[in-house]
């Protein structure tokens, strides 16, 4: 009991964490949840090249890779404290708008989350990835939140909302699918990878977590035949690529015989075990519901 109760304080505050800026940010026009995915990566970058420890690999570049991180991040945090002194200059964030450079980077992303859910499958142990973690690093978790948090930038106040429509399903699905796995689970969904998941687990979080957005765009008026059939895309989507993410995270753990990435967050353990599903699904879908938008 004691164990579920702090799992569900440092939960609910690290929703909060995210959420928080959220709200101000769409109410005000802003930019500060780029502090929150900047603080993730780099803790996220931390826990990586600790993990690397436990390979038989060994890796000296952590404080390049979170040099990295704060370079490219930096345009983005000048961007978000151009709210409060607009006369900050900012040239990359120029550059960055005027080309292209964010759908190349959208497409490699992609192309690493197929390549990173193709080991779940295929690769008995993925410990290899720490024969160069500052490269690794690059792909996960800096690739995702870089894209994530530059979309995020590029948006205005409505469309910002819809990194909710992309957030609700990936903790809608995750809460559901433990109920549903610890109600009804007794097929195992990739016992080499995570012996706990379940299919009846995955298939209840996927179609629960679809059902209350449905509910939530009944409540909001918007419901509509059209709204309804984006909204239960997207939330499958989610929930797939949540999964994936989560099975990765996994699967890296349990390639060096660790259980949690870290102990920043007690009874979830660390950042990248509470941002993996993330990892895979926000970048992709927000960008993405983002270009059907405009």
């Amino acid at each position: 009991m004691k164990d579920v109760l702090i799992r569900s304080v440092f939960g609910a505050l690290f929703l909060m964490v995210v959420f928080t800026p959220f709200v101000y940010d769409v109410r005000n026009g802003g930019n500060i949840l780029n502090l929150v995915f900047y603080v993730f990566t780099m803790l996220g970058t931390h826990e990586l090249f600790e993990m690397s420890k436990k390979s038989s690999f060994k890796n000296g570049l952590k404080l390049p890779a979170l040099l990295l991180v704060t370079a490219f991040f930096m345009p983005l945090l000048i961007q978000t404290a151009a709210q409060f002194y607009p006369l900050l200059f900012n040239p990359v964030w120029d550059f960055i708008i005027q080309t292209p450079l964010i759908f190349v980077l959208w497409g490699i992303l992609i192309i690493s989350i197929l390549v990173m859910s193709y080991w779940i499958f295929k690769k008995e142990k993925i410990d290899f990835v720490f024969k160069n973690t500052f490269l690794f690093n690059f792909f996960y978790p800096l690739l995702p939140m870089w894209v994530l948090a530059c979309a995020y930038t590029f948006s205005n106040g409505e469309t910002k909302t819809l990194l909710l429509i992309v957030l609700l399903p990936i903790y809608l699905n995750d809460t559901l699918a433990y109920v549903f796995g610890r109600l009804f689970g007794k097929t195992p969904l990739i016992p080499s990878v995570s012996p706990k998941k379940t299919r009846e687990g995955f298939l209840g979080g996927m179609i629960g977590a679809a059902i209350v957005m449905l509910v939530i765009l009944y409540f909001v008026n918007e419901f509509t035949k059209e709204n309804a059939i984006a909204i239960v895309g997207v939330s499958v989507l989610a929930s797939i690529l949540a999964t994936l993410g989560d099975l990765f995270e996994s699967k890296l753990k349990r390639s060096i015989d660790i259980k949690d990435s870290g102990n920043i967050l007690p009874g979830h353990g660390g950042i990248l075990d509470r941002i993996d599903a993330m990892l895979f699904v926000a970048p992709v879908l927000y960008v993405l519901l983002a270009l059907i938008i405009s």
